[in-house]
């Protein structure tokens, strides 16, 4: 028997009673040798792997960047979290795994192949589940501080430029007494800079009365709004009743969905804003009101003044500000804020404390959420409600939000993602420093061990403002 021959056993049979798995690749991306191991993580038999293209028994494979890398002792390692299945006939395990892929030399130091090993050890999650807990107990503080000490903008949160102008520019606008059109889409929070503007305005100690133009039938929209005299019609109630107007004296008057609002209401509605008095319906007599008018909608009202579906003197007078909300796909980054927060909030109301599994995260951090924040909020609740109390794993998320196979999400380590991501997790480290000090870089750059300098040049890659965030 060869020397090569012998080395060949011996490696057959450290694979074999191994408790890891392993994955060998040559060059061209043929798989060469698979242990009974990591053949149950794929849930295939091993007469179906062997001599296959690597990617196409995992499409998301990353081990020919590590070949491309060419670089002794350059490893690539993820923390799986979610539970694997062992076979086809066996139920899932309480196990979860750790990945290092690397390259293979030969005496000559060319690259001849990569190899993966899969480690699948109960210890294995108690690392990764203190870093979990470390992020779950920072989203926890931030829950109860925003709970106890915030109102207004501040509860309006985000930590991307657009949201700071955001804010900013939504201050400002609660010192005037001008009217303002918020638009945006579905989702993106713009009853709640409504209800900030209030707060940080003037008529804070007044009444902030909201109506869904698009909720009320036409022909009650104008005896809501404006109310009624007595007898005014037959099913009248004796006294008449005070219109939405009335009640919002000396107050706001937020109108959400403006751009359901009937031709013939608008007319009556730009005559409040120009003469500042109502009529009721019955009545002969002018009611002089004092109403802050904010306005939203997610249509385009320029759109529907061309059309002769909206007055264009009516939406100026009501956009003398306008105000955008931004959509959740253009500001990413605040998207584990927003899913920690939401599931904080649950944790506390059922006694719990349920955690995101990597995976489950990388898959919100993807998804494009066309329904933003509200929508956010549903998957969160509604994975909250499917998971083990434990975590959250793939298997609560929406297909739509985790893929169609699993296997596919949980292997993805293609190179331009896991440098996003670690961008997301580093500016984020940085953010947290920050705050922590109070934007002292000295004390930020010790809390994280670096030098000043160095935290400086990550600060200006991640375009993270060296002003305190507000």
């Amino acid at each position: 028997m060869s020397d090569t021959q012998r080395y060949r056993l011996i490696f057959e049979e450290l694979m074999d009673k191994s408790e890891d798995g392993f994955i060998v690749i040559d060059t061209n991306g043929i798989i060469t040798d698979i242990n009974d191991k990591y053949c149950d993580f794929l849930g295939r038999k091993k007469e179906n792997i062997l001599g296959k293209p690597i990617e196409k028994i995992i499409s998301t494979t990353s081990m020919y960047d590590v070949m491309n890398r060419r670089q002794r002792g350059d490893d690539e390692e993820s923390i799986y979290m979610q539970p694997y299945v062992a076979s086809e006939t066996k139920a899932s395990h309480n196990s979860y795994a750790i990945a290092n892929r690397f390259c293979i030399f030969d005496e000559q130091d060319q690259v001849i192949g990569a190899m993966a090993q899969m480690k699948f050890k109960e210890r294995s999650l108690d690392i990764a589940h203190e870093v979990l807990k470390a992020e779950h107990d920072y989203y926890k503080s931030e829950y109860l501080n925003q709970m106890i000490h915030t109102s207004g903008f501040n509860k309006y949160l985000g930590n991307d430029p657009k949201i700071n102008a955001l804010r900013q520019l939504g201050l400002k606008v609660a010192k005037t007494d001008f009217s303002v059109l918020i638009t945006g889409e579905t989702g993106t929070g713009k009853e709640l800079i409504a209800k900030s503007i209030h707060i940080e305005s003037e008529r804070a100690n007044e009444p902030m009365v909201c109506v869904n133009c698009g909720a009320i039938p036409m022909e009650l929209m104008e005896s809501e709004m404006f109310g009624y005299e007595e007898g005014a019609f037959t099913s009248a109630k004796k006294g008449g009743k005070i219109g939405k107007f009335q009640l919002a004296n000396h107050g706001t008057l937020f109108l959400d969905e403006i751009g359901d609002l009937p031709l013939t209401l608008q007319v009556k509605l730009l005559r409040v804003l120009q003469e500042h008095e109502i009529e009721k319906v019955g009545g002969t007599k002018p009611i002089p009101v004092d109403v802050r008018i904010i306005a939203a909608t997610r249509k385009n009202l320029q759109e529907m003044m061309a059309e002769g579906t909206f007055r264009a003197d009516l939406y100026y007078r009501l956009a003398v500000v306008t105000l955008e909300t931004i959509p959740l796909r253009e500001h990413p980054e605040d998207i584990m804020l927003y899913a920690g927060l939401c599931l904080q909030a649950l944790n506390n109301k059922f006694k719990t404390d349920v955690l995101f599994s990597p995976q489950a995260k990388r898959c919100l951090l993807k998804y494009a959420w066309p329904g933003n924040v509200r929508e956010l909020d549903n998957v969160i609740s509604s994975a909250f409600i499917s998971s083990d109390q434990i975590m959250i794993g793939l298997s609560d998320l929406p297909a739509k939000i985790s893929g169609s196979n699993p296997l596919d999400i949980v292997d993805e380590q293609d190179h331009d993602t896991l440098k996003t991501m670690m961008n997301h997790y580093e500016a984020d480290l940085i953010r947290k420093a920050l705050k922590k000090f109070d934007y002292n870089i000295t004390s930020a750059s010790k809390y994280l061990d670096i030098e000043r300098s160095l935290l400086y040049k990550k600060m200006k890659k991640l375009n993270i403002s060296i002003k305190k965030e507000i």
